[in-house]
């Protein structure tokens, strides 16, 4: 049996996630929907009012976007984006969730016309959970948990957008020189406090948009934005130094760490790869001139 118009609208009004109905021109024209108040605020009061009007006008102009696009494909678009109660007006904004949240909208262009103009409809769904839960995974999936650093799998994700952004750029490949014999002769606690005060030491000689790199074990990278040729083996040298003259002051008086360091210059167009292995092949210069080195592989 089918739903009179009545049921039909008892449905659509009792559904967890709100529907709008927003015409081309930014008019609310209908909310339905949106009872799971732990998720949402009440967004009755918005019909009859314009987008522009109640909205910061950077997420209006987005909306009308989406809103055009929607209509001019003819197609469902399915969006991500952010938005806190607070920047609404006219709605209760101390009721329902506080704070930023994060939208799922799905937007479906209407058959209909409403006051002669074309409209869409627009389901959101709130997914602030599910996109903070995916954030910390992918958080963890790049970051070395020990010294907070990135890992190895972040370097090779954003080298190349890194790389293409900034221009010229150098890396320096750091191996800590016998790191196995601390962990053998003081333990493996030991051994990673001095991980995280070496990481504490180099992170204090870079700039703010240096990319430090735990590559795995006792080895490092950092990715050096619009530097290189002597700036580069300048830079290596005063790390060098720093990490040789850092007391790690555990009770542990004679325990000192010293690192050995190769350099070079990224050439455009360049692999990550390609570039790590020139950079290993300076790091093993470094180690077999005795360790506590830098080896600078010159300018081609």
């Amino acid at each position: 049996m089918a739903l009179t118009v009545e049921q039909l609208y008892e449905v659509m009004a009792q559904l967890p996630d709100p529907l709008f109905v927003l015409s081309e021109d930014g008019y609310y024209i209908e909310y339905l929907g949106g009872i799971e108040q732990q998720s949402y605020q009440d967004g009755n009061p918005l019909i009859g009012k314009r987008l522009q009007d109640m909205l910061p006008p950077d997420k209006a102009e987005w909306i009308m976007m989406q809103i055009a696009l929607t209509l001019e494909s003819n197609q469902v678009q399915v969006v991500e984006y952010d938005l806190a109660a607070a920047e609404v007006k006219d709605i209760e904004s101390g009721e329902g969730p506080q704070g930023m949240q994060r939208f799922e909208g799905k937007i479906a262009p209407l058959p209909s016309r409403y006051g002669g103009k074309r409209a869409v409809s627009w389901m959101t769904r709130n997914i602030t959970r599910q996109h903070e839960l995916q954030r910390r995974l992918q958080l963890l999936s790049e970051t070395d948990q020990l010294t907070g650093l990135h890992n190895r799998r972040y370097f090779f994700e954003h080298f190349p957008q890194l790389v293409a952004s900034q221009g010229r750029a150098g890396l320096i490949m750091m191996d800590i020189d016998h790191f196995k014999q601390i962990n053998d002769l003081y333990g493996h606690q030991q051994g990673d406090r001095a991980l995280q005060r070496f990481c504490t030491c180099v992170a204090s000689q870079l700039r703010a948009g240096d990319l430090f790199v735990r590559s795995g074990g006792e080895e490092f990278l950092i990715l050096l934005p619009q530097l290189h040729g002597p700036g580069l083996w300048q830079l290596a040298e005063r790390i060098r130094g720093a990490v040789a003259a850092m007391t790690l002051d555990d009770g542990v008086p004679e325990l000192h760490i010293t690192v050995s360091l190769g350099t070079t210059e990224i050439q455009p167009g360049e692999e990550a790869g390609t570039v790590l292995a020139r950079a290993d092949e300076w790091l093993y210069r470094a180690k077999r001139a005795g360790r506590n080195q830098t080896a600078h592989c010159p300018s081609p």
